[in-house]
């Protein structure tokens, strides 16, 4: 290692550090004690502007790493991946959590540090969670209520907005047996045909779609977010619906 790299990797350390530090005593802390105009929850601003600013330092650790001789894509995926990490803890309803967390996957995966255990235990637990649901809207259909509320969205008055019938929740929770299904098949079949591929990446895209919402009411891209639905959404079914997209790759690839 020669002394431009030292010098260059410490100048990155250095500034990460006094960036982070510094941002919170100086700027972060002074701006979240005095009154300032929001355009959204303060509480929502608050968490975008620290975890923004702490990225960036986390990115040039990242370059410094890399810089030290780590290797590229590795440093990449460990930079992706805590970036992920953090958002996600941070405000999940952020659509920056999945997109770092992709990143660092596809870093992972392109030098092969993806195992095909790590891989298998993507698939298991998105399997559990298709099962689940589906039993869960089986639940439903004979009559349970619970959770069936907070699954619903709400209008303005925070009533449902629709009243789903019995058989259409059934076809639901059909359509997700299927789902898993086709995920065990693929990750479990020596070979599988075409079409059962194609259906999975169709439902990948699906779910992908749902993810990214509406820009009403669903998804990451929902305006309306006072609702107990909209907060049960931040909270689980966004990131279900991320988590399943993942784990349904993961059966493509093992």
């Amino acid at each position: 290692m020669d002394n431009s790299s030292i010098i260059i990797a410490s100048c990155l350390l250095a500034l990460a550090i006094a960036h982070s530090l510094l941002g919170e005593r100086v700027i972060l802390g002074p701006l979240f004690q005095s009154a300032w105009e929001k355009p959204a929850p303060r509480w929502a601003m608050q968490r975008i502007l620290r975890f923004a600013w702490h990225l960036t330092s986390i990115a040039w650790l990242g370059m410094a790493a890399a810089v030290l001789g780590l290797e590229l894509n590795l440093a990449i995926a460990v930079m992706a991946l805590l970036s992920a990490a953090i958002v996600f803890f941070a405000l999940r309803g952020h659509l920056a959590w999945p997109l770092f967390f992709l990143a660092g996957v596809a870093a992972l995966h392109a030098d092969g540090h993806l195992s095909q255990s790590l891989l298998a235990s993507a698939v298991v637990v998105t399997l559990v969670c298709i099962l689940g649901i589906a039993v869960l809207h089986m639940y439903w259909v004979v009559g349970g209520r619970w959770g069936l509320r907070q699954a619903i969205p709400s209008d303005k008055n925070g009533e449902p907005a629709f009243r789903p019938p019995a058989m259409l929740t059934a076809l639901v929770a059909i359509a997700l047996f299927a789902f898993a299904g086709l995920v065990a098949w693929t990750w479990l079949a020596s070979e599988t045909p075409t079409w059962p591929r194609v259906l999975l990446s169709l439902a990948i895209a699906v779910l992908v779609v749902r993810a990214i919402g509406d820009g009403k009411q669903v998804g990451f891209s929902k305006t309306q977010r006072s609702s107990s639905f909209a907060q049960w959404d931040d909270r689980l079914f966004t990131p279900l619906a991320v988590l399943m997209a993942f784990g349904s790759v993961a059966a493509l690839l093992v």
